[in-house]
């Protein structure tokens, strides 16, 4: 049954370790796998696949949107990792766009009539907004499409205009 003969009396086992089992406990002979490891391998893309996605998100800290749109083009028939990372990154941006046109719009207007200029650090928030979720949710972004593995953001920061 093994492909080795039994040791010869008085002789250790062919392993150091105790119970007959070699380094680490795996013994490929009783067909487990090596402590560990589950049943199965996460699926991920291609390496190219992930990179693409990865840069969807990174390109936002540059440009915009405009990377994810490209990438979004692109790759959208051949990559549905890459697409989906790539929309939810135009998704993320643009309804900052719109968070921010949204209190810009309230604001602005009373602000210019009533020469209060007092309302135009209402603009803060979206601003703030704006800048910590971006990194918050462009490094998420980012880690989980390296991982090859789909994460999708809050509703609240990402509408999902883009499929």
């Amino acid at each position: 049954m093994t492909d080795q003969p039994p040791p010869p009396p008085g002789q250790p086992p062919p392993y150091s370790e105790p119970y007959g089992q070699p380094p680490g406990g795996y013994d490929p002979r009783w067909g487990y796998g090596p402590p560990g490891v589950p049943y199965g391998v996460p699926q991920q893309g291609p390496p190219e696949e992930t990179t693409w996605a990865i840069f969807a998100y990174l390109g936002n800290v540059l440009i915009n949107f405009f990377p994810a749109l490209i990438i979004y083009l692109a790759k959208k028939n051949t990559s549905p990792l890459t697409r989906f990372h790539a929309a939810q990154s135009m998704n993320q941006q643009l309804t900052m766009l719109i968070h921010f046109l949204v209190v810009a719009a309230f604001c602005v207007p009373p602000a210019i009539v009533t020469e209060t200029w007092g309302l135009l650090a209402l603009l803060i928030v979206p601003y703030l907004e704006f800048i910590v979720c971006s990194w918050v949710f462009m490094i998420l972004g980012a880690v989980k499409a390296g991982k090859g593995q789909y994460y999708r953001f809050p509703a609240f920061f990402c509408f999902r205009m883009i499929r």
